[in-house]
Formats: C-alpha cells, sequence, structure tokens
C-alpha cells in the first residue's frame, strides 16, 4: 500500500512535469488569494502548454536530427543546432536514457523551483548580498534550469538531491548578479524600473560600457535614423525563423551534395517525402516544417510560461514589495524597434564570419544557426549599445558577439556532446567557463562522464 500511494505521489505526479508546473501555478494562484476556478483554468493551461512544447520540441530534435545524419554521413563532421528549447529537452533525454523516462525533467523542474527560491533569498539578504533583482522570464528560467542540471549531472554523477541543489546554486547567481547589474542600463533605455533578465545579461552589460568607448551615442543614435520599410519584415518573429531555416537547410544542401539530399527524400531514416521531387521545393518543405516545429514549441512555451510567471512575480512581490521585477529582453524592444533590426543584421553576419571560421580551423563540429540567440540576443546587446555608443558601436559589437556566439558554441558542444547548445551569449563565454570547471571538478575526483 505504502509502494503504490510512493509510486503515485514521486512518480505519477511529482516526476511528470506537466502535472508538477500545474500544481506550482496552481499554488501560486491560491498564495495570491485568486479564485479557485482562476487557478485550476491557470493550472490546466500551463499542464497543457507543458505536452505542447515538448511535441513542438519532439519533432524539431527529430527532424533536425535527420539533416544531421546526412551532413555526417557526407562530411564526418559532428553538426549541432543553436537553439534554447530544444538544447533542454535533448539534455533530458541524455538523462531519461540512464536514469529512466521523465527524471530529467523532473529533475529540471526541481532545480528551477529551488533558484527561484534561492533567488528571493538572495534578494531578501541584499543588504549583504547587493543583489536586488528577482529573475521572473519564465521561459528562460526553465531551459537554464534544465541546462543547469544536466550540467552538474553530466560532470558530477551525482543523485538528485546533491545535483538539484547545486544546480540550483549556480542559476540563482547567475539570475541575481547577472539581472542585477542591468538594473541601471535597463532604466537608460526605457526610464522604468525594472531590469532585463534573459540568456545575454553580461553580454549586455559589456556592451554598454564598451561602446561609449567606440561610438558616439548622441550623433550615432539609430532611432533617430530613418531605416528602408523593405527591413521591417525581419521584427516577425515566424518570417525571420523562416528565412533563417531555410538559408540553414540551403546551405547544408550545398555541403552534402545530391546523394545525400536524395536520402533525405527517400532513404531509409529520411523524411519520407518522395513527392518532392524537386530539391528547391524540397528545401522549402524541410526550412517550413522546421519552423512549424518551432512555433508549436514556442506556443505552448507562452501557455506555460505566462501562468508560471504570473505565479512567480505573485509569490515574490507579496514576500519582497520593492524588489526589482527581472523580465524578458523583448519588453525593451518597443523602445529601440531600430536598433532590434540592426543587431538581427550585424549579429547574422557575425555568425557567418563564426561559420567560415570553424571552417578555416577545420573544426571538428558544424553549427546550425537559431532564431532565438540570432536575433533576441543581438536585438538586446543592440539596444545597450546603440544606447550607449550610436550604431557604429552597436554594430561592432554585436558583430563580434556573432562571431561569440559560434566559437564559444562550438566549445560548449564538444565538452557536452549534445546535438543542440543555448547559443546565447552568455552561454557561448561565463558557461563555457562553468562547463569548463565542473568537468575540471569531475576529472579531479575521477568521476567518470555520466552522459
Amino acid at each position: 500500500m505504502l509502494n503504490s500511494i510512493l509510486d503515485l505521489l514521486l512518480k505519477q505526479i511529482f516526476g511528470q512535469p506537466f502535472l508538477l508546473i500545474a500544481i506550482v501555478v496552481f499554488i501560486g494562484y491560491m498564495a495570491m488569494k485568486q479564485k479557485f476556478t482562476k487557478a485550476l483554468g491557470g493550472a490546466a493551461k500551463a499542464a497543457i502548454g507543458i505536452l505542447a512544447m515538448g511535441m513542438g520540441s519532439g519533432a524539431l530534435i527529430s527532424n533536425f536530427g535527420i539533416l544531421l545524419t546526412a551532413l555526417t554521413n557526407a562530411t564526418g563532421i559532428q553538426g549541432a543546432g543553436l537553439n534554447t528549447y530544444p538544447t533542454m529537452t535533448a539534455s533530458y533525454e541524455k538523462m531519461d536514457a540512464i536514469l529512466g523516462s521523465g527524471t530529467g525533467a523532473t529533475w529540471g523542474i526541481y532545480t528551477l523551483l529551488v533558484a527561484f527560491i534561492l533567488n528571493l533569498a538572495l534578494v531578501a539578504l541584499r543588504k549583504f548580498t547587493h543583489i536586488r533583482a528577482v529573475y521572473l522570464t519564465g521561459n528562460a528560467m526553465i531551459v537554464q534550469a534544465g541546462i543547469s542540471t544536466y550540467i552538474v549531472w553530466r560532470f558530477l554523477g551525482m543523485g538528485m538531491i546533491p545535483t538539484v541543489l547545486i544546480a540550483a546554486i549556480v542559476t540563482a547567481l547567475y539570475w541575481g548578479i547577472c539581472s542585477t547589474l542591468l538594473i541601471g542600463p535597463t532604466h537608460a533605455v526605457t526610464g522604468a524600473d525594472f531590469t532585463v533578465a534573459h540568456q545575454q545579461m553580461l553580454m549586455d552589460y559589456v556592451a554598454f560600457k564598451v561602446a561609449p568607448k567606440l561610438g558616439n551615442a548622441e550623433k550615432d543614435d539609430i532611432e533617430k535614423k530613418k531605416l528602408p520599410a523593405s527591413l521591417s519584415m525581419l521584427q516577425d518573429s515566424v518570417i525571420a525563423t523562416a528565412l533563417v531555416m531555410f538559408i540553414s537547410v540551403a546551405a547544408i544542401f550545398l555541403v552534402i551534395g545530391g546523394d545525400q539530399i536524395e536520402w533525405l527524400r527517400t532513404g531509409e531514416g529520411g523524411f519520407g517525402q518522395a513527392t518532392y521531387k524537386n530539391n528547391i521545393v524540397f528545401l522549402l518543405w524541410i526550412a517550413m516544417t522546421l519552423t512549424a516545429n518551432i512555433v508549436v514549441l514556442l506556443y505552448g512555451v507562452r501557455m506555460f510560461v505566462g501562468e508560471i510567471m504570473m505565479s512567480f512575480k505573485g509569490i515574490s512581490e507579496k514576500l519582497l514589495p520593492g524588489a526589482v521585477a527581472g523580465v524578458d529582453c523583448a519588453a525593451i524592444f518597443g523602445f529601440a524597434p531600430k536598433s532590434v533590426v540592426l543587431g538581427l543584421l550585424f549579429g547574422a553576419l557575425g555568425q557567418v564570419v563564426g561559420l567560415l571560421l570553424l571552417f578555416v580551423f577545420k573544426s571538428p563540429i558544424f553549427l546550425i544557426p537559431g532564431f532565438i540567440p540570432l536575433f533576441f540576443d543581438n536585438a538586446t546587446i543592440s539596444i545597450f549599445a546603440n544606447k550607449a555608443g550610436g550604431w557604429k558601436a552597436a554594430a561592432i559589437i554585436v558583430t563580434f558577439n556573432g562571431i561569440l556566439q559560434i566559437l564559444g558554441s562550438a566549445l560548449a558542444v564538444g565538452m557536452m556532446q549534445l546535438t543542440w547548445w543555448q547559443g546565447s551569449a552568455d552561454y557561448a563565454t561565463i558557461w563555457v567557463a562553468i562547463i569548463a570547471i565542473f568537468k575540471a571538478i569531475g576529472g579531479f575526483l575521477g568521476i567518470p562522464i555520466a552522459g
């Protein structure tokens, strides 16, 4: 009887991410004294969002994996995609293969919850910690907690409790310190009392500090200049994602050649799309399919993130009135729309240069750019750089960041052995260092790499 109850609680309820998130959201709404029906509705939407995210992510990983297989067959090069959510789910798949189905996501959610509590504690102790920001960007939180969990487990090989605690401490410190650094720069851009909490916070801060040495903000502020109307379409995330996917798949087609394209079309393990005999039509189908996978994934993310963010925000406001809220970087895009387009263009240029450098140095790893690190990273960095140093400074910094995203991510993929990597600026710099530290600790202690 006791075993049946424990199995129900630990595996079938608290071991299922869609139920665990639903319970957290429900508790958060009830703590804010919301109506029972609103709390129940929020919990249901969060659960459905988790499942939709899994469907989109699973399809994306599967379809992208077919492309990478063709690339490896043709060149022998290891391929990896740059995107946030697939990195988390790919990490969980590695954990699940050894620890059992659903384990990775469950541990990741526990890390998320503990890290959020620690973030609140660091703000409560701000007299000593100087940390003032509560990180509330739910979509980034769940990805970062998941990746942290995998890093600790991979290199230290510990059980759930120590893995969750160590991962949560590292994640909470990253959230608190870096989002606090951006309180002043965010106020300079928006005039509002919130801060950016995302995945390129350290580079945002560096850009804001370095930009005045590279340009003149008063003379070269791009927000005061006129941009061609044709560039406005790049502000539509779906269109921009489709464009990135088309260019990426076209590049793969050029590299792999006709035999592997035919394998993709009709071979065992390929896409099974013999109808698309024309290569251009087939290319379009793949690019649009990958984009559709991402759209489903992001729709699911928005569903559950909207609910969990409201829940977390309510909890933090009750516990820590006066704390500075850390929100999604997209919140500042409306204050500097031209900087957003500038960031996308020069970030893409930087990533192309980075990919060329991988070829020049004969890297065994080939990376496929992803829309989220390409767009959100470089747009946000561009906004801070333009505000402090004008468009010329922003262009230089964002181009450099694009190169850094590629080269740093190649190092991360080599250490993590994943077919996806997060790709954002901080995950190509400071988090590469964190991975190297955990790898060194595990090696020093003689701990075998877990996955």
